[in-house]
């Protein structure tokens, strides 16, 4: 009989469910197996020089869904040309968005949540209520709903000719741009680890986690559909990783979409919140527990290592040297799960009211930015395609757009906090790392690989 071979996409020849990997200790309790021994610098150069981090990883079978897109149902460059930012094709794009997103993760929800396949539950009291996945749902599909309008700009600028792209007979008639190609399908996992390392400390500094980030973190024992619940301005920085290549290096459309589908599908299994299944993933698990550590993934702990944020188990941890106490850390667990120590799930992740004032203003800054920018991008022009307003302020529309939604998230979180009197640093937790040193230099990187890409895409856009 036909077996399948161990570990090719992600997938064990024993099955999806009910497996673990060989360094997991089951007389251990879920989670509680030390990692430092099998993650850091060598194992990923190892990895990436056997190309084990493509053909062995769940990122084969995530390259699949994405050709496949490709090649059913490819980009309506040619819609977009004579239509603009049409619902006619935009709509359309959308339901296949959202039909093909929610498949794979109800499929993990219910082969764990519902028939019981997994048995090795982090945390074996804590499960999810009918209000907490409305909440994640009703966010999840906010996630949906960006991921399409970013696609839809993108297709726009290809089809107006304010970025080139390489059609499918370029690709197979030069081979130079195929090779140029085949290296950024093989780089794509790679830069998006990297970017997802830069982009999560980025959003975990004090001033910008309070009024974004956090609520991903109402999720401190995640299910899979939490995997895409965020702010929608986390969603906006999160999904930037995908402008830098295509917006810049003339790739196939088929670049796009497949580091699209790495972004929004990839988070599914990942944070299940069980330990013995396809994609299972101890390290982030930690992260939500303790949120102050592991920002990357296993892949990029060498990162984590290196600056003292790397925690290896649940509990308490050898290696973690960060800038949160232990006693801090518990205590921001207590406050996003909403209980002290208790095994229910999160009381915080419900649909509501914002809790405070500063939450409240935010939460009508972001849905006023969102309007704003579609207005900039569609509603402001005439049948003839004219602008009806060339500047604002004296700025040109374009560039006081992108200035608004690239950086005015980060100023508005800024001047929050500071009017709100908190008392962490707006630092925290990387209060001890020196501004010219590792806070500065993520600070910088945070600029570039987020805010930048943000603000030239909605510039061309509009």
């Amino acid at each position: 009989m036909y077996m399948w071979p161990d570990g090719l996409a992600g997938i064990s020849s024993a099955g999806l469910f009910r497996t673990l990997p060989a360094w997991v200790n089951k007389d251990l309790a879920p989670g509680n197996t030390d990692q430092k021994n099998v993650l850091g610098l060598e194992s990923t150069l190892n990895s990436i020089m056997r190309l084990h981090y493509f053909f062995m990883s769940p990122n084969l079978t995530w390259f699949a869904i994405a050709v496949s897109m490709h090649i059913f149902f490819p980009y309506p460059i040619d819609e977009a040309k004579e239509r603009g930012l049409s619902v006619d094709w935009i709509l359309p794009r959308f339901a296949l968005n959202y039909c093909v997103a929610f498949a794979y993760y109800a499929f993990f929800f219910v082969a764990l949540y519902a028939a019981g396949l997994a048995d090795r539950k982090f945390s074996k009291e804590s499960y999810p209520t009918v209000g907490n996945m409305l909440h994640n749902l009703y966010y999840w599909s906010l996630a949906i709903v960006q991921w399409t309008w970013w696609e839809c700009v993108m297709v726009r600028l290809w089809a107006t000719g304010v970025v080139s792209f390489t059609t499918n007979d370029e690709l197979f008639a030069n081979p130079k741009v195929l090779l140029h190609n085949a290296f950024w399908v093989l780089a794509i996992p790679l830069w998006r680890d990297l970017h997802f390392y830069i982009a999560h400390r980025f959003i975990h500094i004090r001033a910008i986690y309070r009024y974004v980030h956090s609520l991903h973190h109402r999720n401190a024992d995640p299910e899979p559909f939490s995997g895409m619940t965020m702010h929608p301005v986390e969603h906006l920085y999160y999904f930037s990783n995908a402008f830098v290549p295509s917006l810049y290096c003339n790739l196939s459309p088929l670049i796009f979409l497949w580091n699209f589908i790495h972004l929004t599908i990839a988070p599914g299994a990942g944070h299940s919140g069980f330990e013995d299944h396809f994609q299972a993933d101890q390290y982030h698990y930690v992260h939500h527990a303790k949120f102050e550590c592991n920002y990357g993934s296993p892949f990029s702990a060498f990162i984590d290592q290196y600056f003292g944020t790397f925690r290896e188990k649940l509990g308490r941890s050898e290696q973690y040297s960060g800038g949160a106490s232990e006693k801090e850390l518990d205590k921001e667990s207590e406050k996003e799960s909403g209980h002290k120590k208790s095994k229910v799930w999160s009381r915080n992740s419900y649909l509501g009211l914002p809790a405070t004032w500063d939450h409240g203003l935010y939460t009508v800054y972001w849905v006023l930015l969102f309007l704003l920018m579609y207005w900039a991008a569609i509603a402001n022009k005439t049948n003839a395609g004219d602008r009806l307003v060339e500047n604002i302020a004296g700025v040109p529309v374009q560039n006081f757009m992108g200035m608004m939604v690239g950086y005015s998230p980060v100023a508005m979180a800024l001047l929050l906090a500071f009017l709100s009197r908190d008392r962490c640093s707006w630092r925290w937790p990387f209060q001890k790392e020196p501004v010219f040193g590792a806070f500065g230099l993520f600070l910088v990187l945070g600029w570039a690989a987020c805010i930048k890409p943000v603000h030239d895409a909605t510039v061309m856009i509009c």
